[in-house]
C-alpha cells in the first residue's frame, strides 16, 4: 500500500473522529477490506499516544530548549564555541533516543499486530434459536457469513424488536472487532456471564481484543483464565502466552 500525505491525512481526521457519519463507515469498510490499512490506521494510534507520553514530551521539550539556545549562540558569533558544539552534541543524543523510542515501540506494535492477525478467526456462525424475529436474524447471519459487520452492527445495535443472545453478542462483538470499534467489542463480550456455555468464547475473543489494543497485562490475565479452564481454547491460549512472555 502506498503511503501517501492524503492517506496520512485521511487517517488522522478518522483517530480524530472528524469524518462525517459517511466518511466514518465508508472507512471502516475500507478497513475491513484492506488489512495493510488497517495496520496503518493501528501504527497512527499508537505514535499518538508515544507522543503524548509524559517522557517523550520531556524529550521534545529539551530538544526545543537546545534548539533555542544554539540560535541564539549562533547569532552572536559566526564560530561554533565549544559549548555550542556540546549542546548540538546533546541535541543529536536526544533525536537518537526519541527515534529509538518511536521504532521500538512502533516494532512492539508490530509484533502485537502479527500475533493477533495469527491467531483471531471471526467467531463461526452457528444455528441460531429463532423465534418471531427469524427473519431478521436470518439477514444478520446472511450479511455476518458474508463480512458485512457494518450492517450487522446497523441491525443488532438499532433494531429493539428483539433481544440480543449471548451467542448474538459474540456476533456483534466480532463484527464491531472486524470494525476497529474494539471498546464497543469489549462491552459486548463482557456482557456474558460467567455460567454461561459461551464464556469461554467471550474470554478468548476479550483477550485478543486487549491484544489488539496492546494491553498485554490484561490479555495475559484472560489467558491464564482460559487455559485454567482447560476447554477449546486452552492450547491455543497457551501458545499465545508463552509468546507474549519471551
Amino acid at each position: 500500500m502506498e503511503r501517501t500525505q492524503e492517506l496520512f491525512e485521511r487517517i488522522e481526521l478518522y483517530l480524530a473522529k472528524q469524518m462525517s457519519v459517511e466518511e466514518t463507515i465508508a472507512f471502516e469498510k475500507e478497513m475491513t477490506m484492506n488489512s495493510e490499512l488497517e495496520l496503518e490506521v493501528e501504527k497512527h494510534r499508537e505514535l499518538q499516544r508515544v507522543l503524548s507520553d509524559t517522557d517523550t514530551l520531556r524529550f521534545k521539550e529539551k530538544l526545543q530548549k537546545i534548539s533555542e539556545e544554539i540560535k541564539q549562540e549562533n547569532s552572536k558569533s559566526a564560530s561554533i564555541s565549544y559549548s555550542l558544539f556540546w549542546k548540538i552534541a546533546a541535541s543529536i543524543v536526544i533525536l537518537i533516543g526519541v527515534g529509538t523510542l518511536l521504532w521500538n515501540t512502533l516494532n512492539t506494535s508490530d509484533d502485537l499486530m502479527d500475533l493477533y492477525t495469527a491467531y483471531y478467526e471471526v467467531y463461526p456462525v452457528e444455528d441460531v434459536t429463532r423465534g418471531s424475529a427469524a427473519t431478521e436474524l436470518d439477514l444478520v447471519m446472511k450479511n455476518y457469513e458474508q463480512g458485512n459487520y457494518e450492517k450487522v452492527v446497523a441491525i443488532l445495535s438499532q433494531d429493539t424488536s428483539f433481544s440480543l443472545t449471548e451467542q448474538m453478542r459474540l456476533y456483534l462483538g466480532n463484527s464491531y472487532l472486524n470494525l476497529g470499534r474494539e471498546q464497543d467489542a469489549l462491552k459486548q463480550f463482557e456482557q456474558i456471564r460467567l455460567d454461561s456455555k459461551y464464556s469461554e468464547n467471550a474470554n478468548w475473543y476479550s483477550a485478543l481484543t486487549y491484544l489488539k489494543l496492546k494491553e498485554v497485562k490484561k490479555a495475559s490475565v484472560l489467558l491464564r483464565k482460559i487455559i485454567d479452564f482447560d476447554g477449546i481454547y486452552r492450547e491455543k491460549a497457551q501458545e499465545l502466552l508463552t509468546k507474549l512472555e519471551d
